[in-house]
C-alpha cells in the first residue's frame, strides 16, 4: 500500500471515527484504526463493536491495499503535522508516515508505526434488513433531525442500572416521527408530523445510545447531510455520503412516559426566556450546591425567584414580570434541569402550564413551527427550610 494525502483532508477523516475506538478494548484491535486504499480513495474505519464508523477521503494512491495500526498514536501524529501533503506507505509490514515539515526548507518528517492484519478488524456491513428512511424524500431534512437529537438527548439518565433511560427513543410511523428522553424528573419529546405525501413506508420504535446520538449531533453540524437511516432489529445503519455509523440499539421496552405528562395543568404562565433564563442562572449561584434548588412563587403578572445556600450562608431574590392571572403558588425546582430546558427552548417565551406544588410542569415554546410539537416536562422538588 503506497499513497499521498493532505494532512487536512487526513486529520478531517481521523477525527471523523476516533471516537469509535475503544477506550478500553476486549480486543486488541479495537484499539486500531483500519486504512482502506483504493482508486482515488482512503476508507478510515473504526469500531469498538457497538459503535462503529467509517468515512471516505480523497487520495493520490499508487498501491492499493488495507492495513490496521494503533489509532490514537496515529491521531496524534497527524494531529501536529503542518499542513503538507504526507506520503503512507506499508514496508516491511509497518506504517511509514513521511513528509515534509512546512516549505521546503523547513525539514521534513518520518515515522514508523507497528500494525495488525486487517483481516481481524471487525466487519462492518453497508446495509442492514429493516426499516430505510430516505430523508431527501421523507419531508424532513438532516438539520431538522439534528435538532431533534439536541433538543432531547440531553435529558438521559446517567444512571447505567437502567440502560433503557440512557438513550434516546426514536418512533417512526405513517404520521410523524418522534423522538424523547428522560431521566425520571425531567421529560424532553419531540414530534414532527409528515406533510401530505411523504412519511415513513413503515414503523420502528428503537432506542438509539446516545454515542450515536453525540456522534450524529457533531457530524451534522458539518457540512455532510444525512441521506439515509436503517433500523434493523438490532442496529440501526445512518448513511451520511461519505461517512457510515452503525450502532447497537438499546434493548428495550421504553418506559410509558405518555402516562406522567398531565392533563389537567389548568394554571398558565407565560414569560420571557431572556428574562427568565438570567435570572435563574443569578439565583441559583446562591442555591445549594447539593440539590440546585430554586424556588418559585407565581402570583400575579409577576414571578419570584429565590434560592439560599447554608454553605455559603447567603441568600438570593428576584422578581421579573410574566402573564399570569391565576391563583399565587409556590415551587421547587432543579435550576440546572430548569436551565438546560430554556436553553432548548430556542424562542421569545415559554409557556409554562401548572396545577400544584408537586404536579409536574409542562413547559412548551411559545412559537413552534408548522408540524412540530416541541414538550418538556419538569418535576418539582420537595422546598426545603
Amino acid at each position: 500500500m503506497k499513497l499521498s494525502v493532505e494532512r487536512g483532508e487526513l486529520w478531517h477523516g481521523i477525527d471523523t471515527v476516533i471516537d469509535a475506538v475503544a477506550s478500553k478494548p476486549a480486543q486488541p484491535v479495537l484499539s486500531h484504526m483500519l486504512l482502506e486504499a483504493e482508486g482515488q480513495t482512503l476508507t478510515l474505519s473504526a469500531s469498538n463493536l457497538d459503535l462503529s464508523m467509517r468515512t471516505c477521503i480523497s487520495a493520490n494512491v499508487d498501491r492499493s491495499g488495507s492495513v490496521a495500526l494503533p489509532a490514537r498514536t496515529f491521531a496524534e501524529i497527524a494531529r501536529e503535522w503542518p499542513e503538507v501533503q504526507l506520503t503512507i506507505s506499508l514496508e516491511d509490514g509497518r506504517l511509514v508516515i513521511s513528509g515534509l515539515l512546512g516549505g521546503t526548507d523547513s525539514g521534513e518528517g518520518r515515522y514508523v508505526l507497528p500494525t495488525s492484519d486487517p483481516e481481524e478488524f471487525p466487519e462492518i456491513p453497508s446495509t442492514l434488513d429493516g426499516l430505510s428512511v430516505d430523508f431527501g424524500n421523507s419531508g424532513i431534512d438532516a438539520q431538522l433531525f439534528h435538532t431533534m437529537i439536541d433538543k432531547t438527548s440531553f435529558a438521559v439518565s446517567k444512571d447505567e442500572t437502567r440502560p433503557v433511560l440512557n438513550g434516546v427513543l426514536w418512533r417512526m410511523d405513517k404520521d410523524y416521527m418522534a423522538m424523547a428522553a428522560t431521566d425520571g424528573s425531567r421529560l424532553a419529546e419531540y414530534k414532527f408530523f409528515w406533510g401530505e405525501g411523504h412519511g415513513a413506508a413503515g414503523t420502528a420504535e428503537v432506542i438509539l445510545p446516545p454515542q450515536v446520538c453525540n456522534q450524529l449531533g457533531k457530524l451534522l453540524d458539518g457540512p455532510e447531510g444525512l441521506k439515509r437511516a436503517i433500523v434493523g432489529d438490532t442496529q440501526v445503519l445512518f448513511d451520511l455520503g461519505n461517512t457510515q455509523i452503525l450502532s447497537r440499539l438499546i434493548e428495550g421496552p421504553y418506559v410509558d412516559y405518555g402516562q406522567v405528562v398531565p392533563r389537567k395543568n389548568d394554571k398558565r404562565l407565560v414569560v420571557s426566556v431572556e428574562r427568565l433564563l438570567p435570572a435563574v442562572r443569578r439565583v441559583s449561584v446562591l442555591s445549594s450546591s447539593y440539590t440546585h434548588q430554586v424556588r418559585l412563587v407565581f402570583s400575579n403578572n409577576s414571578l419570584e425567584l429565590s434560592a439560599s445556600s447554608q454553605e455559603v450562608g447567603g441568600e438570593g431574590r428576584e422578581v421579573i414580570p410574566t402573564e399570569y392571572s391565576d391563583e399565587s403558588l409556590e415551587v421547587a425546582y432543579n435550576s440546572q434541569y430548569l436551565i438546560e430546558i430554556l436553553r432548548k427552548l430556542a424562542t421569545s417565551e415559554v409557556i409554562v402550564e401548572l396545577s400544584d406544588s408537586v404536579t409536574a410542569a409542562v413547559l412548551r415554546p411559545a412559537e413552534q413551527a408548522e408540524g412540530e410539537e416541541i414538550l418538556y416536562l419538569l418535576m418539582p422538588m420537595r422546598p426545603t427550610a
